[in-house]
């Protein structure tokens, strides 16, 4: 049902490549007139500097960025990550709120809270994690053929639904990673 995103897999890592051809790949230390310091695995590698052909950094990772919008839902919709509320009574297209500051490193529930006072009832959100987008929806909102049925709802219950599925959002922080986990 959800589809894992995730940013760059591999840390970023510059690379010193001799005049023979071999490479270091890890992190540029230093460079001076004499020696260029690179640290491999935890190592420091010195080499001469008239060994060496060329340096190539890799650009830093970016910065870990998790967003969510309600694209279009029935009546009104609340997100609440962990305890805390992310999004109340949205309905229509909404901007991007930024849920960054509030994800800690490992597993994050985000619940999802369904206020039915109308008849049927479904929902699509967007949560996107730096740049790639993943729909979480269920029925078709607005269609009355097409509401939503999952986890044992007919998708015409009346009232307050909160006991859907929580949607988990596995974060590595030390990577900029994250990922929105089935």
């Amino acid at each position: 049902m959800f589809l894992a995103i995730a940013g760059p897999a591999v840390l970023c890592a510059d690379t010193v490549i001799l005049n023979s051809g071999a490479r270091h790949e890890g992190e540029l230390v230093s460079v001076d007139a004499e020696f260029v310091v690179i640290r491999v695995s935890g190592e420091t590698v010195r080499m001469a500097r008239t060994d060496v052909a060329s340096i190539h950094f890799e650009a830093p990772l970016p910065p870990l960025k998790v967003e969510i919008r309600n694209v279009k839902s029935d009546d009104a919709i609340d997100v609440f990550l962990d305890t805390e509320a992310v999004m109340t009574d949205s309905r229509l297209k909404g901007g991007w709120i930024d849920i960054t500051p509030k994800l800690k490193n490992g597993n994050n529930p985000l619940r999802l809270r369904i206020r039915n006072s109308r008849g049927i009832w479904a929902y699509h959100l967007n949560l996107r994690v730096n740049g790639v987008v993943t729909n979480l929806s269920c029925g078709e909102p607005f269609n009355l053929n097409q509401p939503c049925r999952c986890c044992g709802k007919t998708g015409e219950e009346l009232g307050t639904v909160d006991d859907l599925p929580l949607v988990w959002i596995h974060v590595d922080r030390e990577t900029g990673t994250a990922e929105v986990l089935p």
